[in-house]
C-alpha cells in the first residue's frame, strides 16, 4: 500500500514538473493558447493586463517619489532640495531601486508581450520606451549622485528580458534537437510534417 502510495506522488510530482517545464519553456506563445476556449484565452489576457499595468504603474510612482519623500530645501548636513531622504540609507535604498527598476521592466516587457500583435502596437511600444526613459530621468533627479551606481541599476533593468529571451533560445534549441520520441513524453512532442505523395 505504501509502494502505491509513493509511487502515485511521485507520478504526480513528475506530471507537474512537466507541465511546469511545457509552459515556461514553449518559445513563442503563452501556455493557455491552443488548450482553451478563445473567450477564455482573452479572460486570462485581460487579467494579465491589467495586473501588468497595475505593477508598472506602482513601481514607477515609488521610483518618481520614493519612500520617505525628497528633501525639501537644503541644508547644513548636505542635503539637497529633491533628493531622497531613503538615500541616506545607502543600502537599503539600492536594493529599493534595483527591486523597483526590475519589477518596472519585466512588467513593461510583459505589456509589450501582451499588446503584440494587436492593433496600436507600435504606439504602446513607443509609450512603453518613453516611459522607461522618465523613470531613469526621475531616479537620476530625485537620487545622489554618490548613494548609488547607476551601472549597476542599468545593467539589473534588463535581466527580466534577458531571462526571458534565454528560456526561448534554449527551449528553441532543447525543442528542436532533442529526439521527438522523448518530447511525447512529456507532452511537447513536434508535429510531424505532412507527407505529400
Amino acid at each position: 500500500m505504501e509502494n502505491h502510495a509513493k509511487n502515485t506522488t511521485s507520478t504526480r510530482i513528475k506530471s507537474k514538473i512537466k507541465v511546469c517545464f511545457k509552459f515556461i519553456a514553449k518559445p513563442t506563445r503563452p501556455p493557455w493558447e491552443g488548450d482553451l476556449k478563445p473567450e477564455t484565452d482573452h479572460n486570462i489576457r485581460n487579467v494579465l493586463l491589467v495586473g501588468t499595468a497595475l505593477i508598472a504603474t506602482v513601481t514607477f510612482q515609488a521610483g518618481i517619489s520614493p519612500p520617505g519623500g525628497v528633501w525639501q530645501s537644503d541644508d547644513k548636513l548636505g542635503h539637497k532640495a529633491g533628493r531622497a531622504i531613503y538615500s541616506d540609507q545607502r543600502i537599503p535604498f539600492q536594493i529599493f531601486l534595483l527591486c523597483n527598476t526590475i519589477a518596472l521592466t519585466s512588467s513593461s516587457f510583459l505589456l509589450l508581450c501582451l499588446t503584440f500583435r494587436y492593433p496600436y502596437f507600435l504606439e504602446v511600444f513607443i509609450a512603453t520606451i518613453s516611459m522607461m526613459g522618465t523613470y531613469g530621468s526621475a531616479i537620476y533627479c530625485v537620487t545622489p549622485y554618490e548613494s548609488v551606481s547607476f551601472r549597476l541599476i542599468f545593467l539589473a533593468a534588463p535581466v527580466p528580458m534577458v531571462i526571458r529571451v534565454l528560456i526561448w533560445v534554449f527551449s528553441a534549441v532543447f525543442y528542436y534537437l532533442v529526439p521527438n520520441e522523448w518530447l511525447k513524453k512529456i507532452g511537447c512532442g513536434r508535429k510531424e510534417p505532412i507527407s505529400v505523395r
